[in-house]
């Protein structure tokens, strides 16, 4: 299969399906289409419908097939089970930016569980494997918890490991998330400057501070911004920026505030209605944490700004609409 075709004048106003049936002798009509409905097809850089009709011009390119297929992925002791990669929302020779879904790990821990997204990437991207430090983190920088979706940025070579490491070590990463917490917050934004340690139980927990000083010696210090997109019934929709990069770091810091995140089975309230100030919330569950990586913004190896975002996942955005009315 051709790389890319250049619509000439002679085939000006043909049908997109129709076309390539021509220039492609080893595919079906049917295979054709599906191609297209599927988004691996690009008319002059962007996804085409099976009905475009081609203009002089016109560059026709495709997407690569094993980079977009489905993986099964079933982490054990989960009730769910992941039946797509992670979307890839742009890629280049350095890095990539991916929607990762919930349920994946982003890499083993000390359990060495399999099926992480860095198996993923290896499976997809062989070069990959010998990006970073360690093996196990190949190519990662940053993560998101097993339960949080939304986007990372992964380097494909260690040029792009060690520019966007410096990046995160220096707080030159713009990362927000989008949260719906229990409760009206009463400031429209606000920044939560509480260093986050461990409790007796092992559990992360956020320790006031003793003057300028940290609760324990062990603990990190952690910056977590905040503002009000939309109060909701008695929940709050924020937008979320996160300064430090801490385990945890957005649902330790909020149920601190006492406004734990819908849905979240570690920080949740332990009883089964939540008291806020003189009002009694019922605990619910939108079926999954309500927290998504919605944006994120960074210097590429040129030193230009890049940006990418990424819309609340279909379940949250059904979960909103439905307690709005």
């Amino acid at each position: 299969m051709s790389k890319n075709i250049i619509i000439q004048q002679k085939n000006q106003g043909q049908r997109l399906d129709k076309f390539l049936n021509e220039k492609i002798k080893d595919k079906s009509r049917s295979q054709i289409k599906k191609m297209i409905k599927q988004g691996l097809v690009l008319v002059n850089g962007q996804p085409a419908k099976v009905h475009h009709f081609l203009k002089t011009g016109d560059e026709i390119t495709f997407q690569q097939l094993s980079r977009r297929r489905d993986w099964p992925i079933a982490p054990s002791g989960d009730s769910y089970l992941i039946k797509t990669a992670p979307k890839i929302i742009f890629e280049d020779k350095n890095f990539l930016v991916i929607e990762k879904p919930i349920g994946l790990l982003v890499h083993p821990t000390g359990k060495n569980e399999k099926d992480t997204l860095v198996d993923w990437l290896v499976k997809q991207y062989p070069e990959i494997e010998k990006v970073g430090e360690q093996k196990y983190r190949a190519g990662i920088i940053h993560r998101l918890d097993r339960d949080v979706s939304g986007l990372m940025v992964v380097a494909k070579t260690n040029a792009a490991f060690t520019h966007l490491k410096e990046q995160f070590k220096n707080r030159m990463v713009k990362k927000e998330y989008l949260a719906l917490v229990y409760g009206h917050l009463t400031q429209a934004a606000g920044e939560i400057d509480l260093p986050i340690g461990r409790n007796k139980k092992g559990q992360f927990v956020a320790h006031p501070r003793q003057g300028t000083d940290k609760f324990q010696a062990e603990d990190k210090i952690a910056k977590t911004k905040y503002q009000v997109v939309e109060y909701i019934k008695d929940y709050t929709l924020l937008k979320v920026q996160i300064l430090t990069g801490r385990t945890h770091q957005i649902r330790v810091h909020l149920s601190a505030l006492g406004h734990p995140i819908l849905g979240d089975q570690i920080y949740r309230p332990k009883k089964k209605f939540f008291h806020f100030l003189r009002r009694k919330i019922k605990v619910v569950d939108p079926g999954r944490i309500f927290l998504h990586s919605s944006k994120i913004g960074f210097y590429n190896l040129n030193n230009q700004w890049v940006e990418f975002t990424s819309p609340l996942p279909k379940k949250l955005n059904d979960y909103l609409n439905e307690i709005r009315t």
